[in-house]
């Protein structure tokens, strides 16, 4: 039981620091509800709570994500040329160590010198 009262006061300390610097760092016209002063002060007296409320009310929202494209319209998927989609088959050499014909020959002498 005691160990659990040790994780919650290290979890609860670390949030208070956490929203803490991050009340501080944060611009001020970004900061929702109240003043940024205000928000610093009530971590400051409050640290559980004033955390809690200070992620939930106070800190600024992150900008909200593009939206996606539209689907593309059914008809307009028959004027797609195949070949745009197709990976080219002239490489111009091997690509790994097991496709390289010299690397295997001196691999297998490496492995057979008696050969």
């Amino acid at each position: 039981m005691v160990w659990l009262g040790a994780l919650f006061t290290l979890l609860s300390i670390v949030l208070w620091v956490y929203a803490f610097f991050d009340a501080l760092t944060s611009p001020v016209d970004e900061v929702r509800n109240l003043h940024k002063y205000l928000w610093v002060v009530l971590i400051v007296l409050f640290p559980l709570f004033g955390s809690l409320f200070w992620l939930f009310f106070g800190r600024p929202r992150a900008p909200a994500p593009d939206p996606a494209d539209p689907p593309m319209d059914p008809a307009s998927a028959e004027d797609l040329d195949p070949s745009d989609f197709q990976q080219p088959t002239n490489r111009g050499g091997p690509v790994g160590p097991d496709d390289d014909p010299d690397f295997l020959r001196g691999l297998n002498k490496r492995i057979n010198p008696e050969e």
